[in-house]
Order: structure tokens, then C-alpha cells, then sequence
């Protein structure tokens, strides 16, 4: 059915006479007529009864032009959902988040503000670790990956979010939490507790690598399998460790948190996607991120 006819014929519902349905169409009135007759033909119904004053509708021309309207009415707020799509107003996203992102607040101040912006995007999150993303980005699994910072290759491309330091975290009644900063030298004979190198290899390499320029080698005498498990085995007073900013918003009560001395170690985190992914959706989250 051709829908210039159908809106032709609810014009002349609504005005119930057809010349001045013709005038408000800039139409004439007998292409009008034609194209009403045609309808009719078409449906092999009449749905007008025609007078010399005027039309009036039949019983099938009400229930036709009742169920045009919607019809009409749902194709035109299809086009306008369509442009909005194009435009990134609207959607849905598939995003990965690794331990670390996923307690940055920061990063979720930042999430929760695109939400706001963009109401009718969808965003789906996961968690997963960086190297999973970076896997899941290249099969197009997901759209976009919050990560930490590390080596792409060239078919994906990165937008830095946060820089996230390390801290060192202590039982509260060690001697050295009554300091309001660490000096390095104070560390030579701790015991520590640390997260599995297989694990969180990155943050580990870079402490580990930053502890040696500054003269002194963590003597490490229990590892965790991840920070929950770490800050645990720390309020229980196995030893103290180094903790990255948004895990120590996760510490227990009996863990008290202080800054190094010259330690200077960060972690970045990293907005990653697929430079081929071109969802409009996701060019609307890049551009937000960018601000």
C-alpha cells in the first residue's frame, strides 16, 4: 500500500469533504478522488459514503482510518528512531570492565554521566581481564573494553581514563601506620603480602622494578590470588603490601592506608575499541570520554 494514498485518504477523514482535503494537500481534487478510489479497489471495501455536502465514513472506513493512524504514526517514529540510531542517540553497547576499572569511581562517575546524556543507549557490561578484552574486542564479542594500560596492536585504538596509584596498606596497630608517609628505608625488613605475579603481572613487574631503583627488593612471604584476598591476609596481620588507589576504597576497617615515599607507581586505565567497530553508539562514547 502506498502510504502517500493512505495519508491522502485519512485527509479526507479528517475533513470529511474532499476539496478540503484537496486544499490542505495542495492536491487536486480529483487525483484526491482517484487515489481514494484506489484504496478502496485495492481493500475491495467501500469506506466513504459520498454526498453532495461531504463524505462521512463507514463503518470499515473507521476502522481503516483508525488503524492507518497508528500504522503511519509507528512508521514515522521508526525513521525518527532510525536517524537517532544513526546519529549515536540511541543503541546498545557491550562493554568489559577488568577488576581494577570496575572500582575506579571515578570511571563509574564518568559511565553513569554518559548514561544521563544518552538515556537510550544500552550499555551492557561484563567483567573480564585485560588480555580477554583485548581478545573479545578483535572478535567483535564486545564494543568497547576498560582495561589496563598495555600494548595494542594496530586494529584497535585507546583513550586514557585514569591514572590509578599504589599505596601502601598496613594492619592498624603496625608501628609504621602511625607515620603519615613511608620512608622507603622503613621497608627493607617488612614482611609482605602480595598479589600473584600470573595474575596482576603488570602492576607486580612495575612495583617490583620501582622498589629495586629505590634500593630495597619486598620480602614477599604470602601471595594472594587477588587484592580482596590480599587486603584480608594485611587486617589479619600476615604482613603489609602495596595496593593500588581504588582498591584500597574496598579496605577493611583494620587496614589502615599511607603513601610512599617516592614510590611514584601507577596503573593506567584505558577506554579500548576496534578501530573497525563503527557503531555510531560507540562514537558517541569515545567523544563523551574525550571531554
Amino acid at each position: 500500500m502506498n502510504f502517500r494514498k493512505v495519508r491522502y485518504f485519512l485527509a479526507v477523514a479528517e475533513h470529511r469533504n474532499f476539496r478540503k482535503a484537496a486544499e490542505a494537500l495542495h492536491v487536486a481534487q480529483s487525483a484526491l478522488s482517484k487515489h481514494v478510489m484506489e484504496i478502496e479497489a485495492q481493500l475491495g471495501v467501500r469506506l466513504l459514503d459520498r454526498k453532495p455536502t461531504g463524505v462521512s465514513l463507514t463503518q470499515a472506513g473507521e476502522v481503516y482510518a483508525s488503524e492507518a493512524r497508528r500504522a503511519l504514526e509507528t512508521i514515522e517514529r521508526a525513521g525518527l528512531q532510525a536517524k537517532r540510531a544513526a546519529k549515536g542517540e540511541m543503541g546498545r553497547l557491550s562493554i568489559a570492565m577488568n577488576d581494577l576499572a570496575a572500582r575506579n569511581v571515578e570511571i563509574a562517575k564518568r559511565i553513569a554521566a554518559f548514561s544521563e546524556a544518552y538515556p537510550e543507549i544500552q550499555l551492557e557490561f561484563s567483567s573480564m581481564i585485560s588480555m580477554d578484552q583485548l581478545n573479545a574486542l578483535k572478535s567483535n564479542k564486545i564494543d568497547a573494553g576498560i582495561l589496563l594500560e598495555g600494548p595494542l596492536d594496530d586494529s584497535l585504538d585507546r583513550l586514557h581514563l585514569a591514572t590509578d596509584p599504589f599505596c601502601l596498606a598496613l594492619p592498624r596497630e603496625h608501628p609504621l601506620a602511625a607515620l603519615e608517609e613511608i620512608p622507603v628505608e622503613a621497608l627493607t625488613s617488612e614482611r609482605f603480602v602480595s598479589v600473584s605475579m600470573s595474575t596482576y603481572w603488570l602492576p607486580q613487574t612495575r612495583l617490583l622494578a620501582r622498589c629495586k631503583d629505590l634500593g630495597f627488593t619486598p620480602r614477599i612471604v604470602q601471595e594472594a590470588s587477588n587484592d580482596y584476598m590480599q587486603i584480608s591476609f594485611i587486617a589479619a596481620g600476615m604482613g603489609i603490601g602495596f595496593i593500588n588507589a581504588s582498591s584500597a576504597q574496598q579496605t577493611s576497617p583494620h587496614v589502615i592506608l599511607r603513601p610512599v615515599a617516592n614510590l611514584n607507581v601507577a596503573l593506567d586505565v584505558e577506554l579500548v575499541w576496534s578501530r573497525t567497530n563503527a557503531q555510531p553508539a560507540l562514537r558517541q562514547l569515545v567523544g563523551f570520554m574525550r571531554k
